[in-house]
């Protein structure tokens, strides 16, 4: 019983719910999805660069933020990295895309709801 109640405790329990307007790649595992204050979160995650290339993870992000209202302003996609940026009203969402050592590609995400 007590694990039970320890793996309520665990990070994964407390992580924030993702925002709608931040696409969540399909097995992509969280290693952050916080809250902040003012109407901002941020969101990190891995993936697997064998399910998916950065260049193809880009388009799905694109089209999922334009899906939700917002316009491109930046886009800089390599084959190894992608900066994206966006932008709804005074709405901003950045997003960073970067193939890591072994085969990893990091994921973060900015969301501000309320930018001045």
């Amino acid at each position: 019983m007590l694990t039970g109640i320890l793996a309520l405790f665990s990070t994964s329990a407390f992580a924030a719910p993702v925002p709608s307007e931040i696409y969540k790649p399909a097995g992509a595992k969280t290693i952050k999805a916080d809250r902040q204050g003012n109407g901002e979160f941020e969101y990190e995650a891995e993936l697997s660069s064998q399910n998916t290339s950065i260049p193809a993870l880009a388009k799905k992000v694109i089209a999922h933020a334009k899906d939700k209202g917002f316009k491109v302003v930046e886009s800089e996609i390599k084959r190894d990295d992608a900066d994206l940026k966006f932008k709804r009203g005074n709405q901003e969402l950045d997003v960073s895309i970067e193939d890591k050592d072994h085969g990893r590609i990091e994921y973060k995400v900015d969301l501000d709801l309320n930018k001045n």
